[in-house]
């Protein structure tokens, strides 16, 4: 599991919810994330790939929490060039 030290989220005017990641080795391959509805949520890309979305701003965890999908952007943040994009289901797994 790695840690994304940076990574942005951004909701749109009608509660889309994008991830904006900088550019990870390898390909997604039936990614989901996984969220209980707190301030963490793993962004499982492949089944070696997980990334880990650490202490989640406050205002968008009640947007998460009814989305069942988000768009995920992987980019080079300093030449704002894409480099993948790809929908990913949110399973919502209760906090125990």
């Amino acid at each position: 599991m790695q840690h994304a030290e940076a990574y942005k989220i951004i909701v749109s005017h009608n509660n889309k919810v994008a991830v904006l990641l900088r550019p990870q080795k390898g390909h997604p391959h039936n990614p989901y994330i996984l969220y209980d509805g707190g301030d963490h949520a793993f962004l499982y890309r492949n089944k070696q790939d997980v990334i880990l979305l650490d202490f989640l701003n406050p205002q968008i965890t009640d947007t998460l929490r009814n989305s069942d999908s988000v768009v995920v952007i992987e980019a080079d943040w300093e030449n704002n060039n894409t480099l993948n994009d790809y929908v990913v289901t949110i399973k919502h797994q209760p906090y125990i």
